[in-house]
């Protein structure tokens, strides 16, 4: 930590993002997770002191990596570790309580909570089961604080406001605004003060006077926040919910006065879709929610790098409502804590060391935090004192009659105004305190130029009472006018400068009015460019999962007509079969009809009795256990059949089988 001066005279401090890191322990879902996959539950991850080593579950729980933060909480109840069991005290200590401490004093704060979807980030923040988080316990310790000062120095006032707002699906609702029904988003509207930083115009702003009132309205926000049940967490945040609490101090005695804000921030948590479940309008604030923490991620990179080079690059803090709103506490005037939330479930295990890098990355951003002090307002204070002493010891001169100096009198009004310019110069906090300052110090000028006039006159009638004619020369008169009028020129000079720095404020104002126009011209625009985008994507997804449909079942009517193919080329074969043995038969029955007729031709010619061997055409074709041409008494060796002998009649007779004669 390193202190500065800065242009104004501002005490500023620069330091890095402080990083701790809370494991916290296995919830139900992850018990039954390793019961099912039939696994010893064992955490991923181990701490000792301020280091986290990842194990490697596929190899024994062996070490794989180690990473080193500022501080590191296990609250992994029912497994030991060296930094023992963290409560939400001890996370307080380390967070809350510090920021607290330097908001008293003047500087701003912003605790964010960062991990996956279900790591224990509103438990951090929020609390639950009866155990405050961070925010409650800080509430409790300012007011606690504030009673104690009261008593101790009664000249001290505080002034506690508090907002709550949320960002989902990249619009800022307030979730202050009974007007505005859950779903619904209020007119606010993002803008950057030159002083002030990044302000949410139209934010609901609730004072409060107590840490019950406090507690009251952070619940009230909390139960507007949206809200909806993943695989993952039962009660997942759909949102980002920033809680801005801003004190306002003054000490009536010394004059000084000192404004702050602590920002406490619960993040969405990065949402894996398969791991989620999520669809539907789930589905697209999964997607926002990612995508703003994307965003947040590239600042992180950009402002990393900013702090290694001499030339800067612009952090692209506007592509996201979330590093929009937070820029101030993202590298600028905040002292920043981030609180990363990992779980000890080996099925998280690749969020868990995503978590972890980002975690580390972080500890290398450099914020400059601005004490926001006013110790113009004690030394405006003297001057209006210095002033009425003035005016109190004219009268009493007047009164007494004493004689006054010209000179004297003329000399004091000039170092009173010569006072009172650099008081103006000095008290150029912030543009509504100057108007303030402007406004007082030109009635102060009027009254002294009406005491003036007073005593120019009482002046003027001692003179004439007291004097002779010859002590008033005309070279003292003369100077008088000169001196007069060289006055009255200063004056109208002043007045033509003032006039002028009117008319460049005026200008400079229609400038930023018109760049103002342009910037929500095209910010609209880039939403409703999103818009469309999201719109296309929603419509290509819906698209591809109809042609993913539509591909299966063409597959299975592919499939189904290829098994109908091979049935229909099986029956081909078996009808091919069929008709081979058809002609076969056909060929048979042919073949007997020639030869029964040839026989009985031959028997007619020859004289003989038919040859059994072609008898019985039924018996031989029509057993369905013998298709072959069978003989009903085949002839042995030994006894030639009659169609044999036939045949060889014919043969000495010259005759054809059917009786014919050869040729």
């Amino acid at each position: 930590m390193k202190d500065t001066m800065s242009p104004k005279g501002m005490k500023s401090v620069t330091n890095s993002i402080a990083v701790m890191i809370r494991c916290r322990p296995f919830n139900t879902r992850e018990k039954e997770w390793f019961i099912s996959h039939n696994k010893e539950m064992t955490p991923v991850i181990t701490m000792d002191d301020n280091t986290v080593t990842v194990l490697d579950p596929n190899n024994d729980y062996t070490p794989k990596d180690a990473y080193s933060y500022h501080n590191c909480y296990w609250s992994c109840v029912g497994f030991d570790s060296p930094n023992g069991i963290a409560g939400q005290e001890d996370i307080y200590e380390t967070t809350g309580k510090v920021l607290l401490e330097q908001a008293l004093e003047g500087y701003n704060g912003c605790v964010f909570a960062y991990g996956q979807t279900g790591s224990g980030k509103t438990y951090s923040m929020l609390g639950g089961h009866g155990q405050p988080g961070v925010s409650y316990l800080l509430i409790r310790d300012l007011f606690k604080h504030i009673e104690e000062e009261s008593v101790a120095n009664p000249g001290a006032k505080y002034t506690v406001h508090i907002s709550f707002m949320e960002i989902y699906n990249e619009q800022v609702r307030d979730l202050f605004n009974k007007k505005v029904k859950q779903g619904e988003y209020s007119p606010v509207k993002i803008r950057q003060h030159p002083v002030f930083g990044i302000t949410v115009d139209g934010l609901i702003k609730e004072t409060v006077t107590s840490a019950e009132s406090c507690e009251k309205q952070m619940e009230r926000g909390v139960s507007e926040r949206a809200l909806a049940e993943t695989k993952m967490n039962a009660t997942s945040s759909r949102s980002h919910a920033i809680c801005q609490i801003t004190i306002e101090q003054v000490n009536a005695t010394t004059g000084l006065r000192r404004n702050s804000s602590i920002n406490l921030v619960d993040l969405a948590g990065s949402e894996r879709l398969k791991m989620t479940g999520v669809s539907g309008a789930q589905l697209t604030e999964a997607k926002n929610i990612n995508q703003s923490l994307s965003t947040l991620r590239k600042v992180f990179d950009v402002l990393i790098e900013n702090s290694k080079k001499k030339q800067k690059a612009v952090p692209p803090y506007r592509e996201s409502m979330l590093t929009w709103v937070l820029k101030e506490s993202l590298g600028g005037n905040s002292r920043t804590m981030m609180i990363a939330a990992v779980s000890p479930c080996e099925e998280s295990i690749e969020d868990t060391v995503s978590t972890l890098r980002y975690a580390q990355k972080a500890k290398a951003i450099v914020c400059k935090v601005i004490q926001n002090e006013q110790p113009n307002a004690k030394m405006v204070s003297n001057l209006k004192g210095q002033v009425e002493d003035l005016k109190k010891q004219l009268e009493e001169q007047l009164k007494n009659g004493t004689l006054v100096d010209k000179e004297a009198i003329r000399q004091e009004y000039a170092e009173q105004i010569q006072a009172t310019e650099a008081a103006l110069k000095d008290a150029e906090a912030t543009e509504m305190e100057l108007k303030v300052v402007q406004a007082q110090l030109e009635k102060e000028k009027k009254e002294l130029e009406e005491d003036k006039k007073q005593i120019q006159i009482e002046m003027d009638s001692a003179k004439k009472q007291k004097f002779t004619a010859a002590f008033r020369s005309a070279f003292v008169i003369k100077k008088d006018k000169s001196e007069l009028k060289s006055l009255k020129v200063a004056l109208a000079k002043m007045t033509d400068a003032r006039s002028i720095a009117e008319k460049e404020s005026a200008g400079l104002k229609r400038d930023l009015e018109d760049v103002r126009g342009k910037y929500l011209h095209l910010q609209k625009t880039y939403h409703d460019e999103v818009d469309k985008r999201v719109r296309v994507e929603d419509e290509l997804d819906a698209q591809c999962s109809e042609a993913r449909r539509l591909s299966d079942e063409l597959a299975r009517a592919q499939k189904e007509a290829d098994n109908w193919k091979r049935r229909y080329r099986d029956l081909e074969m078996d009808y091919d079969d069929v008709r081979t043995k058809a002609r076969e038969l056909e060929k048979r029955n042919e073949t007997y009809e020639r030869f029964q007729k040839n026989d009985k031709t031959l028997s007619a010619v020859l004289g003989v009795k038919e040859s059994p061997i072609y008898t019985s055409p039924k018996r031989q074709y029509g057993s369905p256990q013998n298709h072959d041409l069978q003989p009903d008494s085949p002839s042995t060796p030994d006894q030639p059949s009659s169609a044999i002998i036939n045949m060889a009649r014919c043969d000495r007779l010259g005759l054809k089988i059917d009786g014919s004669p050869r040729r």
